[in-house]
Formats: C-alpha cells, sequence, structure tokens
C-alpha cells in the first residue's frame, strides 16, 4: 500500500513540473470584481462591443526569435469565435514591432517592465508577445500567459498564440474574471496537504504570501464570500492543474461537507485542457460585460467601428504565377486580384516552399508589391493572405513560384545602340517616354501588352537617326507589367515596364 502511494505521489510531482499554468495574481482582480459585482447588470443584447487590440510582436536584440502574423490573425479568428455569443468583436488596432532580449525573455523584469511602458498603446487592449515568462514563485509549473493588473496588459509565449484558449482565458482576467480555483493556485489539492474530504477552511497561502481565500463549499451556502465569489462557477480546487489533458469530472474529491465537488472543466478561467470546446458562465459574461462598460475600461471603447464584413479567399494571383521567368530580377512586381473587403494582405516571399528559410514577410494596403532585387537565376515561392481588421480567417492561398530573369530587356535591332524607357516604374497616369540611338532611319510597329501577352495597343514609329524620344500610349493603364514591344524588318526590341499604384 504505501509503495502504491509513493507512485501516486511521485506521478502528482510530475504532473506539477509539466503542468501549465496562468501566473496573473488573482487579489487585484478580487477586489475589481467586487466593485463590479456592486454595479453587476445582464450584458444588452443586439449591440456589438468593439474591442481594439494591439500585438507587440517582440524579437531579441538581434531581431530573432519574433512571432509569425499569420499567428496573431489566426488568434483574432479565435477570440471573435470564442466571445462571439457576447457580442463581442476583436479587431487588430496595429502590430507593433521591437526587438528587445529583456522583453522577449524575461517579461517580468524592471527592465523589460520600462521598455513595454513605453511602447504600451493608450487606446486598446495590449498582448506583448514573448519568447518564455518566469515569474519567480508565482506557482507549480510552466506559465503560458498572464495579464498583469499594473500594467494593464497581457503577456503571453508565442507557442500558445493562435488556435488555444489561452489568451481567452487572459482576456478574462483582463475584464476582472479570477480563477474559479482562486485560492488554490500555488497549493492545487493533494491528499497530503488537504485529505480528503478537505479538513481546512482555508486554501494554504502562497510561499511569498498571500493567495489564501475562504474555501467554497458544493452546495452554494458560501459561495459569495469563498472562492472566486462568483456563485455560477462550482468549487474548483484546481484539479485541472493535474488532470489538464483528459477534461473528464471529478468524482472522487470532496469538500468539508463530505460531498463531492463538481467543477465547469470546460470554462475559460480553469485549467482543465483537452476538452472539446470552452465557455465562460452566464454571471461570468454580465462581469465581462460590465468591466467593458466601466470607467476604468472606456480607454477600449473608441467611437471607432471596425470592418465586419467577411474576407474570403482564394486570391486570384496575377503575376509572376505558373512558374515564369520574370524578365529582370529588379523591380518585381507581385499582384493580384483585390480581394472583397480586405483592406490588408500578408505577402511572404522566399526560396523554399516551407518559407521558413529566410522569408520576406510583408503588409500591404493594396493588391500589390514591388520588390526591389532578387537572386538573379533562383526560384522563389510567394503567397498571400488577405484580412481586415476584425475578419482575419481567409488563410493563404496557394503558393505561386517563379524563376528570377537575368537581363533587363531585349535588343536584337543592331541599329539600335542604346534604349530607355522613362520613368520606370511609373505611376498610374503617368505616360512612358522610350528614348532610342539609332545609327539609321526606320520605320516600326510598336505595341504594348500585358503579363499574359495580350496585346493591349498598337501604335506606329518613324525612327530617325541619331537620338530620338517616343511618348508612349501608356497613361491609362492600370498598375500592374506590361511590355513594350517594337519590331521592324530590322528586328525585335523588348522592354519590360511597371505601372505602379499612386
Amino acid at each position: 500500500m504505501s509503495r502504491l502511494f509513493f507512485t501516486l505521489l511521485g506521478l502528482l510531482f510530475v504532473n506539477l513540473l509539466s503542468a501549465q499554468f496562468c501566473g496573473t495574481q488573482q487579489g487585484p482582480l478580487l477586489e475589481r470584481l467586487d466593485v463590479n459585482m456592486r454595479s453587476l447588470q445582464p450584458a444588452q443584447r443586439g449591440l456589438l462591443k468593439f474591442v481594439p487590440v494591439t500585438f507587440h510582436l517582440v524579437a531579441n536584440s538581434e531581431g530573432v526569435g519574433r512571432i509569425n502574423e499569420e499567428a496573431v490573425l489566426r488568434q483574432i479568428s479565435t477570440f471573435n469565435a470564442q466571445f462571439a455569443d457576447q457580442e463581442i468583436l476583436f479587431y487588430i488596432d496595429r502590430f507593433n514591432y521591437f526587438n528587445n532580449t529583456a522583453v522577449y525573455d524575461d517579461p517580468g523584469s524592471s527592465a523589460a517592465r520600462i521598455q513595454m511602458n513605453l511602447r504600451k498603446d493608450n487606446n486598446s487592449v495590449n498582448i506583448f508577445i514573448v519568447n518564455q515568462i518566469d515569474l519567480g514563485g508565482g506557482g507549480p509549473g510552466v506559465t503560458q500567459a498572464y495579464y498583469d493588473s499594473q500594467g494593464d496588459w497581457i503577456v503571453s509565449r508565442k507557442s500558445v498564440v493562435g488556435t488555444s484558449s489561452t489568451l481567452a482565458h487572459e482576456v478574462g482576467h483582463f475584464f476582472s474574471l479570477p480563477h474559479p480555483h482562486t485560492g488554490w493556485d500555488c497549493h492545487p489539492w493533494i491528499p497530503q496537504e488537504y485529505t480528503n474530504p478537505v479538513n481546512v477552511d482555508f486554501t494554504i497561502e502562497c510561499d511569498e504570501g498571500g493567495g489564501s481565500v475562504r474555501i467554497e463549499l458544493q452546495d452554494g451556502s458560501n459561495c459569495s464570500i469563498a472562492g472566486d465569489r462568483i456563485c455560477d462557477t462550482p468549487p474548483d480546487y484546481n484539479l485541472g492543474l493535474l488532470h489538464q489533458d483528459d477534461c473528464s469530472p471529478n468524482t472522487t474529491i470532496k469538500d468539508k461537507n463530505g460531498t463531492v465537488i463538481q467543477p465547469i472543466t470546460n470554462n475559460f478561467m480553469g485549467y482543465y485542457r483537452g476538452c472539446d470546446s470552452y465557455t465562460f458562465t452566464p454571471t461570468q459574461k454580465n462581469l465581462i460585460s460590465t468591466d467593458y462598460n466601466s470607467f476604468q475600461r472606456s480607454y477600449i471603447r473608441l467611437p471607432k467601428i471596425p470592418e465586419q464584413d467577411p474576407v474570403n479567399g482564394p486570391v486570384n494571383y496575377i503575376t509572376p504565377i505558373n512558374g515564369i521567368e520574370t524578365s529582370t530580377s529588379t523591380n518585381i512586381l507581385f499582384d493580384w486580384e483585390d480581394v472583397p473587403n480586405a483592406t490588408h494582405y500578408l505577402l511572404i516571399i522566399d526560396r523554399f516552399v516551407s518559407f521558413t528559410f529566410n522569408p520576406t514577410r510583408v503588409i500591404v494596403a493594396e493588391s500589390q508589391y514591388i520588390m526591389d532585387e532578387l537572386t538573379e537565376g533562383a526560384i522563389f515561392h510567394w503567397k498571400v493572405w488577405p484580412y481586415n481588421e476584425s475578419q482575419t480567417d481567409a488563410g493563404f492561398s496557394a503558393p505561386q513560384n517563379f524563376r528570377v530573369g537575368m537581363g533587363t530587356g531585349v535588343n536584337e535591332i543592331e541599329d539600335i545602340s542604346d534604349f530607355s524607357i522613362t520613368p520606370n516604374p511609373a505611376a498610374e497616369g503617368q505616360p512612358n517616354v522610350l528614348t532610342l540611338s539609332s545609327v539609321n532611319s526606320f520605320h516600326a510597329d510598336l505595341s504594348i501588352t500585358d503579363a499574359s501577352g495580350h496585346t493591349l495597343m498598337n501604335q506606329q514609329l518613324e525612327i530617325p537617326s541619331g537620338i530620338s524620344s517616343h511618348q508612349l500610349n501608356t497613361a491609362d493603364l492600370s498598375p500592374g507589367i506590361y511590355f513594350v514591344i517594337l519590331e521592324s524588318e530590322k528586328g525585335i526590341l523588348v522592354e519590360r515596364i511597371l505601372k505602379a499604384s499612386d
């Protein structure tokens, strides 16, 4: 029997070491919760509550390790699914990129907090996405994220950003919700400390002080003064920390009255993992709404109404596609059709289709981008994710590939010793001028085609000997890539031009 006991004790110790938990201090939340309870009102239905979010994408001081933007786009989509029944719509206020090793690896340090205060946005929820978190004695296991009530910001490891319930949990803290297992954070239930049934009235304090609360009873008789003080979240003695991956209900652990406690295993604010879905209780939802409408949260209630129309793929790519070879290695135009309701596009360009080698990552507001220079002869891949402030679930469309060309144009007319087209690129509405230096005069046909080879216009030119300039009928061309072709009995000349947006 003793061997079995020590085996179980060893398993609990291993579970504690590998457990994942939230580092949010519960004391300040309970103070805010008491204030919100006194003015608690049901959430007003039929009225959207908009929540702007500034995502701080932190790298170390060398610029290494920053989370990818697509994880953040997935997070906004996840937020809006998780809070849809509360009519809360999250939207991207902005991305803030900065490099600081202290924030990246030790966001709780005084040096990091100074940097975070300097970059904090005063009109949105601030989420700092970092590499690791060590709060020093805040509880057992690995801290995944926390809400800092003093800084009024959320800090998260990059590994949990995207589709998990972790950040919804921290947003709950932001809006004043404590853990349903409040008081058990540092010392979750184990039989050696609390027995079964539990034989004490208060939880064990954390090693650094604080954290002791009255233990809640299953019959609800002390629910307003014990645990998290929310009566529709039943007792939770932090069993989830030790049973995180099965989401199964408790059948053995009893309160002081000898009644088996029944935690809500799929509550967003608890520690159970592996549930099919998570939820907030009605009182938790009313507390979120009350906190949102409080004076303390007035700074996020902006007059702005974000874009809400859905953005759907796939993206229709224009150029460069289907393995074509560009005519040059400079000023390469990436062009795609406008996606309905999209206001921004995440574009990624890389040598490998995995997009993990050394990708160029840009966010643009228009459906095109000009790359200054790429390696001649190399094959590149690119893909686009369209989105707007609140609708971010379109995802990437299938990647395209192309080979980088090695020249700027083709000249097979021996009489022409030099030529250029300026300006190139040219703005929309701006004509191009072809300048030639020819040994002899000759007649030529000039045509302009799009990137697919369709002829858009023709004009006749008389080329004199010497240097001459010829204005091309290109002012009405829309932004894109085009080819100017000069043909005569003496040969052919081809030059590539770009029409860029204003």
